[in-house]
């Protein structure tokens, strides 16, 4: 059976429209068909392999003007509550009575004028110990509850930590009230917002799930802890119930503000 020729593109010569040429301008206008169907299967390649300079990008990688997915929550933070690589000077001086640890832990972090140079102190509420960590090691250090520097309060948890603990507020005036563990308002430490801008408190801090911990007065400038109680949950299943009893706790020197006096006990 005879078949008619194919052009490049594959597709078959159709000599029979051309019955009433000659046969010698049969086959000029033959071979032109043959260099269209070169030409045309040439620029089908060209297409399907994106050689224009306007075809969309290929799935390796998003378009160059892609905005990041997310960000580095510590990017937001201002300049005052910057990553420090060193460990706090700071102390955590407290005793176990009946019970309940009670103390202070200093987190002045060399003073106001000081304090941006300085790093948080970090504190692990079921040792009753500092973490001798720096800012930068605290981000993937599983060991601490809290932390402290200045009026900033922090929670291993969420944008402050990998620590995966997570905060309840329970209104109670003493420790002495809250004697179970909260089934529900637990909170992590979120001070990054959807788009990648700090969330902070009264004077400037970054928001933690300690909420709007303190009372501030205008006119005198000093800080009252609210009456809360803080109950930290662990991924163990452990709590602690912490209390902030007051934010001027050095009593050689009652004025220097963040030497916190604190109490806490194991629920």
């Amino acid at each position: 059976m005879m078949h008619a020729p194919r052009t490049g593109s594959g597709l078959p010569l159709r000599s029979d429209l051309l019955p009433s040429l000659p046969a010698s301008r049969r086959q000029r206008a033959s071979g032109a068909l043959r260099s269209f169907g070169l030409l045309a299967a040439a620029l089908g390649a060209l297409a399907a392999c994106g050689g224009d300079e306007d075809s969309p990008a290929t799935p390796d990688g998003p378009p160059p003007d892609t905005a990041p997915v997310g960000c580095d929550p510590v990017t937001v933070l201002p300049s005052n509550y910057r990553p420090i690589p060193t460990v706090s000077s700071g102390t955590v001086t407290v005793t176990t009575t009946a019970g309940v640890t009670s103390g202070t832990v200093d987190g002045t972090a060399g003073g106001t004028t000081m304090s941006a140079d300085n790093p948080y102190i970090y504190v692990d509420l079921k040792s009753g110990t500092k973490v001798a960590v720096s800012d930068l090691d605290a981000r993937t250090s599983s060991a601490w509850d809290i932390a402290l520097k200045r009026s900033s309060l922090r929670v291993n948890s969420g944008d402050s930590g990998t620590g995966n603990r997570k905060l309840a507020v329970v209104q109670a005036q003493t420790l002495a009230e809250v004697t179970t563990v909260p089934t529900s308002g637990y909170a992590v430490d979120d001070f990054a917002d959807a788009d990648c801008k700090l969330v902070e408190l009264l004077i400037g801090e970054p928001s933690s799930a300690f909420g709007q911990w303190y009372d501030y007065n205008d006119t005198t400038h000093m800080v009252s802890p609210k009456r809360e109680v803080y109950v930290i949950e662990r991924p163990d299943g452990s709590h602690t119930a912490l209390r902030l009893i007051t934010y001027y706790g050095d009593t050689a020197s009652p004025m220097r503000g963040a030497y916190f006096q604190v109490e806490w006990k194991q629920l």
